[in-house]
C-alpha cells in the first residue's frame, strides 16, 4: 500500500476479555439441574476467570496511527482537518478491505485501554477500564 502520508503501526498483546463469555455460563449454570454438570460448570468458570488475568493467553491488537496538524485553533481549520483525517482513514479501510482484512476504527475506550495497557500490563489484565470516564489520579504539586 502506498500512501502520501505518513503513518505508524503498531501491535499490542492486550488482555483476553472473558467477561461476556463467563456471564453467559455463570447464567447457563443457574439454569442447570444435574449437580455433576453444576460442578464441572463451576470449574470452567474458575478457569476461565484464571485465563483471563493470565499473562500466557493474549490478543493481538494492530492499530495504526495517523495524524494531521492543524497550524491555527480556529472552527474552520478543526473542521477540515477533521474531513482530511476523515478521508485518511477512509483511504487506510479501502486498502485494508481490498486485501480482505477488516477495519474498524477505535473508540474512546478502546483508546483508554491501548494506553492503559502501554502503561500498566498488569493493571489492564487485573482492572481494565470499563468506561471513558478516567477520573485524575495525579493532584497538584509541591509548595
Amino acid at each position: 500500500m502506498t500512501l502520501t502520508y505518513p503513518v505508524q503501526l503498531t501491535n499490542v498483546s492486550m488482555p483476553v476479555d472473558l467477561k461476556s463469555y463467563i456471564a453467559d455460563q455463570k447464567k447457563l449454570h443457574e439454569k442447570t439441574k444435574n449437580s455433576f454438570k453444576r460442578m464441572l460448570q463451576e470449574s470452567y468458570i474458575d478457569y476461565s476467570k484464571k485465563i483471563e488475568v493470565s499473562n500466557e493467553i493474549m490478543q493481538r491488537q494492530r492499530y495504526i496511527i495517523f495524524c494531521e496538524q492543524m497550524k491555527e485553533d480556529t472552527d474552520e481549520i478543526r473542521y477540515n482537518t477533521a474531513l482530511e483525517i476523515r478521508e485518511k482513514r477512509e483511504e487506510i479501510e479501502t486498502a485494508i478491505a481490498e486485501m480482505g482484512l477488516i477495519a474498524e476504527p477505535v473508540t474512546d475506550l478502546e483508546i483508554i485501554r491501548y494506553l492503559h495497557t502501554l502503561f500498566d500490563y498488569t493493571g489492564a489484565q487485573n482492572r481494565p477500564i470499563q468506561n471513558t470516564f478516567v477520573p485524575q489520579i495525579i493532584e497538584g504539586g509541591r509548595d
